[in-house]
């Protein structure tokens, strides 16, 4: 195992272990505590520097502590450890950077924008579920839906802004000729990569709370199938 990053302090507040928040890089966004709040908590000492108070120790804890790496605004949520199955999980979704230590295997990023699935409401009721949860996600963001089309028959779309001045993320929702779903993610001009990725785990996680939602398959960028799964990365 080679090492990668070694300048990388950590915040000395909270549970010692391979996740951390590096010192003094938080600005006390909220986001990676509000993707485990069982994990991660704001220091009522340093001006709400946000660390560890637990290691994850199970898959779910495990997924939640990714997450909160994805969605940290400033990248204060790192990995030190070793662990050959989470770098891998780390390198295809495109968190490199944020690894201490470089794995074995030659690890590439994994862009899964397509999913499809069956479904026994109508389009209309999907679509307004996805753009409802994703507002009510992060409320303190003031994102916002736009860009609304529909032909009312077999076609939605609409972009998804975090941020009035971030570029958007765009869902295109299709009802296919044998009666099954398609939505496909893509990004306004200017977006980061990691956005598609983060969409594509948290569309996951609507579809498979949705009642009616059944047969989730994710595809990449390349044409690769995923069949269902909980976690798609």
């Amino acid at each position: 195992m080679m090492s990668y990053k070694e300048d990388c302090e950590k915040y000395p507040e909270g549970e010692i272990g391979d996740f951390y928040s590096q010192n003094n890089s938080c600005i006390t966004c909220g986001a990676p505590e509000a993707e485990a709040p069982d994990l991660i908590e704001h220091s009522m000492k340093e001006y709400g520097h946000c660390y560890f108070k637990k290691q994850p120790s199970t898959p779910d804890e495990l997924g939640r502590a990714i997450k909160a790496m994805e969605v940290a605004c400033v990248a204060s949520i790192r990995y030190g450890g070793q662990d050959e199955a989470i770098l891998k999980r780390l390198y295809e979704r495109n968190l490199s950077d944020l690894c201490d230590h470089k794995p074995a295997g030659d690890y590439k990023t994994i862009i899964k924008n397509e999913v499809r699935f069956h479904y026994t409401g109508r389009l209309k009721d999907l679509s307004r579920h996805i753009a409802y949860t994703l507002l009510s996600k992060h409320p303190w963001l003031k994102s916002k839906i736009v860009n609304f089309d529909t032909n009312t028959i077999d076609f939605i779309t609409f972009t998804h802004r975090w941020r009035p001045f971030l570029s958007g993320t765009i869902y295109t929702c299709h009802l296919n000729d044998n009666g099954t779903f398609t939505i496909i993610i893509t990004l306004e001009e200017d977006a980061h990569l990691n956005h598609i990725i983060y969409a594509a785990m948290h569309l996951n996680e609507i579809l498979q709370q949705l009642p009616g939602v059944s047969h989730l398959i994710w595809f990449d960028t390349a044409g690769n199938e995923y069949p269902e799964s909980t976690e798609i990365y």
